[in-house]
């Protein structure tokens, strides 16, 4: 439900999540409110519904489809999944910092930067492609330890932003210490099991110990919320449908006379 409340509001504003649910809230109105009020003028409020219903699942099967499987629905073999709504991301998600760090889990994370660690230094090397990413989740890794003992220290600072929507008010925080006030060095990698380990030495610039930051790579989960979505649509769809089936056949009982006319021939 955060992705609703995540509204932008202008550089450096976060508005209030009451904005994001309000704006869901007046586009279903709107465009799927609108469309039911005039089948329902035609049909009547509850086989209109039942047509709204039908019509919004079945769109929804389509377009998730194409979210999970693009490439058998839509434009061949290069066609890109995952386009929808996107799950966790693949990442390195750090988990020990010390000077020295150790792990029941994890007994090579002590033998570091000996063997079985191995630092690709071979341009060619797939690894080399991960170093940075590396690097990256243990500056920001580095970066949000820091700032969480200066706010528990109360020498946080933030800088306030008022947003004309709705007259909300934002807070923008300006952390103290930034990913880039942190150098890594000697990033190295290392199997444990079906686990990717990534192991690597930090240092802050402004001085402090050489600590050992290790963390293991997540696979994530970018196709759950398309998953989701197909599932919830198909349920949506296979619910509705015979409702909307019986909901047909009263309505022309209706406006038979509860048998079907008699044929006279073509108009």
């Amino acid at each position: 439900m955060s992705m609703l409340g995540n509204i932008f509001c202008g550089p450096g504003i976060t508005c209030s999540p009451l904005i994001g649910y309000l704006t869901v809230a007046m586009a279903i109105i709107i465009f799927v409110g609108t469309i039911y009020l005039i089948l329902a003028a035609v049909f009547g409020p509850r086989m209109g519904y039942l047509v709204v219903a039908v019509a919004f699942f079945g769109w929804m099967i389509i377009l998730s489809g194409l979210w999970v499987s693009g490439y058998f629905i839509s434009q061949g073999p290069t066609t890109k999944k995952d386009l929808g709504p996107r799950g966790t991301e693949p990442h390195w998600q750090p988990i020990g910092v010390g000077v020295a760090v150790a792990s029941p889990k994890y007994p090579m994370v002590s033998k570091y930067p000996g063997k079985p660690w191995f630092q690709p230094t071979n341009p060619t090397d797939p690894r080399q492609a991960s170093v940075g990413t590396v690097t990256t989740a243990v500056q920001e890794f580095m970066a949000e330890r820091a700032n969480q003992q200066l706010v528990s220290a109360g020498k946080e600072k933030a800088s306030q932003a008022i947003s004309n929507l709705g007259g909300s008010t934002g807070v923008a925080p300006t952390a103290l210490v930034q990913p880039a006030d942190f150098t890594v060095n000697n990033v190295a990698f290392t199997p444990a099991g079906h686990t990717s380990l990534a192991a690597a030495r930090v240092v802050y610039n402004g001085g402090g110990p050489s600590l050992i930051v290790f963390a293991y790579h997540d696979s994530g989960d970018v196709p759950i919320f398309s998953y989701a979505f197909l599932v919830v649509s198909i349920l949506g769809f296979l619910i509705h449908l015979p409702f909307l089936d019986r909901a047909e056949r009263k309505r022309k009982a209706v406006l038979t006379g509860g048998r079907q006319p008699q044929w006279l021939g073509p108009a």
